[in-house]
């Protein structure tokens, strides 16, 4: 009986911890992802910007080679 009491011990302890572990990293990691996702919306924008400059220059020298 002595082994149960420990075993039940050890486990319930265990899943303590897993909880308070989970309560720390999950929104540790939501940040992260957060972060990551801003950081792809910004290169998109950047992107897009570059792109729509780009096509911008293309005509203006066009015109003046013309």
């Amino acid at each position: 009986m002595r082994t149960f009491a420990t075993l039940t011990v050890a486990g319930v302890a265990g899943v303590v911890l897993l909880k308070l572990l989970t309560a720390l990293l999950f929104p540790l990691l939501d940040l992260f992802v957060g972060l990551l996702a801003m950081a792809v919306k910004l290169a998109l924008v950047a992107a897009v910007i570059f792109f729509i400059y780009s096509m911008i220059k293309k005509r203006k020298e066009e015109e003046r080679v013309s």
